[in-house]
């Protein structure tokens, strides 16, 4: 077959071009200024460690936004974390614990300062006892302004109130986003606001398992703005009593599967899952956490993930 003299230029253009795309081009030296820094960035400006030593670099910038090596006398300081900061370089406390801080380095007025979470590896528990009132764990994402550590029945425990402003719903994630293969257990109780009830469960692996109060059913689902996939059992449960939760996914090369199971708190854990459900599409990897929908008061206790 001949090949037109215009398809023939494209062809020729498009070759040269995927060469071109091919070449690894090295990048261009950054000039350097010498003229004063009257700004700082830190990088990296949120790091999550195990325990390893986290290295942060400081760049200055000009008054011209041009990048500069003359940023003077460099003072680093941290905030909430346990460990040692030598220079830019901060190593956690392994017998610390999982928690979160700031790092902050300071040359004249100018300040940069970047936040380290500190996630030790499994397994971990909490039950809320050293987390000071009206706080949180400083390391969980999502949960500032929403859940709170309160004391009950000479515990403490953590409550997610009725929100004063904003949406009921809320997602709390307290490890990194790339874990998988873990369980995840937790005490909770929901509560009754005149006609209301809160829903409250787990997530793992970006999986959601939900005990919904108003409609009485437990579902495993995977995105709730449209459900795409989802699975619901009827489950009654009663307000102002502890239940005790627990959910795993396990993934096998074209699925997921994933397993929820409630009981009364305190009475034997049964053998066989509440619910199970599989997805095609599976989620391979995600941060365990806890979810929330309080129209009335949701009271969680003992978290566990191994």
């Amino acid at each position: 077959m001949r090949i037109p003299i215009s398809m023939s230029v494209i062809l020729i253009v498009c070759v040269l071009a995927a060469g071109c795309a091919s070449k690894e081009m090295a990048p261009e030296p950054v000039e350097m200024s010498t003229a004063p820094a009257v700004s700082l960035l830190l990088t990296p400006a949120e790091k999550l460690t195990s325990g390893d030593p986290v290295e942060f670099s400081l760049i200055g910038f000009d008054a011209s936004g041009k990048q500069t090596s003359a940023i003077g006398t460099i003072e680093w300081m941290k905030t909430g974390l346990t460990g040692t900061l030598q220079g830019n370089t901060f190593t956690p406390d392994k017998s610390a614990g999982a928690h979160a801080g700031t790092v902050t380095a300071q040359s004249g007025d100018m300040k940069a300062t970047a936040r380290v979470r500190v996630v030790p590896l499994l397994p971990w528990s909490e039950d809320f006892e050293a987390i000071e009132l009206e706080k949180i764990p400083t390391h969980w994402i999502g949960a500032t302004g929403k859940f709170f550590v309160r004391e009950k029945d000479e515990n403490k425990i953590l409550v997610k109130p009725p929100p004063q402003r904003g949406l009921d719903r809320s997602n709390v994630y307290i490890g990194p986003a790339t874990m998988k293969g873990y369980q995840i257990q937790i005490d909770l109780m929901g509560t009754r606001n005149k006609r209301r009830i809160p829903d409250m469960g787990l997530i793992a692996n970006r999986y959601t398992l939900d005990m919904q109060g108003r409609h009485q059913r437990l579902q495993i689902r995977s995105w709730a703005s449209d459900l795409r996939m989802a699975k619901t059992i009827d489950f009654a449960w009663e307000t102002d009593v502890w239940y005790t939760m627990k959910m795993m996914v396990e993934i096998t090369e074209d699925k997921a599967v994933i397993r929820g199971k409630v009981w009364r708190t305190g009475e034997s854990e049964p053998a066989e899952w509440t619910i199970t459900a599989e997805d095609p599409l599976p989620n391979r990897e995600g941060s365990p956490g806890i979810y929330g929908n309080s129209p009335a008061d949701i009271y969680y206790d003992n978290l566990k993930v191994w």
